[in-house]
C-alpha cells in the first residue's frame, strides 16, 4: 500500500509540472502572436493606411544642365604662359551641387515662389508637407528631400529633380532653380574677370618698376663712366688698331721691298724703320687704352661686361613689360565676354502622372524592418533564456 502511494504521488506531481510548461509554452506563443502582430503587422497596416488614404500624390520635374567655359587662345602664349589662370568644369559643377543644396537658395527660391504655399497644401498629409512654423533647419531638411541633384565627375553634368503636389509648382521650382544657378555662374565668371583684371594690372606695375629701375641703372652707369656706350668706344679704338695693323703691313712690305735692292743701311731702310717702330708703339698704345678706364679706376673691358649685363637686364625687363601688357590686354577682352555659361541640356519637364510617394516600396521598406526588429527582439529573448 505504500508503495502505491508513492507512485501516485509522483504521477500528480508529474503531471503538474507537465500542465505548467504546456501554460508556459501556450502564454509564450500568445505573446509572440501578439508581439508579430503589433511589431510587423499594425505597423504595415498603418503604413498602408496613411499612404493610400492620407499621402498626398507627389508630381516631379527633372532637368540636366552644366557649367560651359569658352575657350579663348592667347596670341603671345609663350610670353603670357605665366599669367594665365586654368579653370575646371567639374570644379565649377561641384561648386554648384553644393550651392543648390544651400540655405542661401532656399531663401531665394521661398522669396519668388513662397514655399510654404507650394509644399504646404495637403493640410491632411502632416508627413510628406511642410510644417506652417518650420525652422530654417526644418525648410533645408525638408528641401534636400523633395530636391535631389546628382553631379557626373566625368562629365560636370548635374541632374536635378524637384518633387511637389501638383505638376506646375514641381517645374516653376526647377526653373526658378535654373534661374538662380545662371546669377551663380555668372557671378563666379564676373569674380574671375575682376580677379584676372586685377592680378593682369599688378603684374603689369611690377614689369614697369622693374623696367623703370634697370633704365635709371643704366642712367646711372652711363654718368658714372663718362660714356654713352662702351662698345661703340671698344669698336673705334679697335678700327684704329686695324688701321695701324694695315699701315705697320704695309710698311713692311715697303722695306722688305727696298731693302732687298738697297740694303740695309740706305737711308729710306732706315726712314722706314723708324715709321715701323713708330706704329707699333702707336698699336701698343691703343691695345693698353682698351685695358683702362675712360675714367676711374675700372678697365674698359669690366665696363663693357657690366654694361652687357644691364642690356641683358633691360632685355629682359622689356619683354616681361610687353608679356604683361599683352595680358592685360587679354583679360580685359575676356572681361568683355562670358566665360562662363549654364548650358542646359534638358529643360525642367512637366509631369503628367504621379510617381511619389511610392507607396509599395515604402509599404515593402516598412514591412522589411519590422520583421527585422521582430526577429531582433526574439533572439535577444531566447539567447537570454537558454543562459538563465
Amino acid at each position: 500500500m505504500q508503495v502505491s502511494s508513492n507512485i501516485d504521488g509522483g504521477l500528480r506531481v508529474t503531471g503538474a509540472v507537465s500542465d505548467k510548461a504546456e501554460t508556459r509554452a501556450q502564454t509564450r506563443h500568445r505573446v509572440m502572436r501578439f508581439g508579430f502582430l503589433g511589431t510587423v503587422v499594425l505597423p504595415t497596416l498603418l503604413t498602408a493606411a496613411y499612404l493610400w488614404l492620407f499621402a498626398a500624390d507627389q508630381y516631379h520635374s527633372e532637368a540636366a544642365f552644366s557649367v560651359r567655359s569658352e575657350d579663348f587662345s592667347n596670341p603671345l602664349e609663350a610670353l603670357s604662359a605665366f599669367t594665365q589662370v586654368g579653370s575646371s568644369s567639374s570644379s565649377d559643377s561641384q561648386i554648384l551641387y553644393d550651392f543648390i543644396r544651400s540655405q542661401p537658395l532656399i531663401q531665394k527660391v521661398d522669396a519668388s515662389l513662397d514655399l510654404r504655399r507650394i509644399y504646404g497644401k495637403p493640410s491632411h498629409d502632416p508627413v510628406f508637407s511642410l510644417e506652417d512654423d518650420a525652422s530654417r533647419e526644418d525648410k533645408l531638411d525638408y528641401w534636400r528631400r523633395m530636391v535631389k541633384v546628382a553631379v557626373d565627375p566625368s562629365t560636370g553634368v548635374l541632374s536635378l529633380q524637384v518633387r511637389a503636389f501638383t505638376p506646375e509648382d514641381a517645374q516653376a521650382v526647377a526653373k526658378e532653380i535654373l534661374t538662380e544657378s545662371g546669377f551663380m555662374v555668372d557671378d563666379l565668371s564676373r569674380i574671375a574677370r575682376q580677379d584676372a583684371i586685377r592680378f593682369a594690372l599688378e603684374d603689369v606695375e611690377e614689369a614697369e618698376a622693374m623696367l623703370r629701375d634697370i633704365r635709371r641703372n643704366v642712367r646711372v652707369f652711363r654718368l658714372e663712366n663718362d660714356i654713352i656706350d662702351p662698345t661703340e668706344v671698344a669698336e673705334s679704338q679697335m678700327g684704329v688698331i686695324a688701321a695701324l695693323e694695315s699701315q705697320l703691313a704695309s710698311a713692311l712690305v715697303e722695306r722688305e721691298t727696298i731693302a732687298g735692292f738697297a740694303g740695309q743701311e740706305d737711308q729710306r731702310v732706315k726712314r722706314i724703320d723708324r715709321r715701323i717702330e713708330a706704329v707699333r708703339s702707336q698699336i701698343d698704345q691703343e691695345r693698353r687704352r682698351i685695358g683702362k678706364s675712360t675714367s676711374g679706376p675700372t678697365s674698359l673691358v669690366d665696363v663693357i661686361g657690366a654694361y652687357e649685363e644691364l642690356l641683358v637686364d633691360l632685355e629682359f625687363a622689356q619683354q616681361a613689360y610687353t608679356a604683361a601688357l599683352a595680358s592685360e590686354e587679354q583679360a580685359r577682352a575676356e572681361a568683355r565676354r562670358t566665360s562662363r555659361y549654364l548650358a542646359v541640356h534638358i529643360p525642367p519637364t512637366l509631369a503628367e502622372d504621379s510617381i511619389y510617394p511610392q507607396r509599395w516600396l515604402l509599404i515593402l521598406l516598412v514591412l522589411i524592418c519590422s520583421l527585422a526588429a521582430y526577429a531582433t527582439v526574439l533572439l535577444v529573448y531566447y539567447n537570454i533564456r537558454d543562459r538563465g
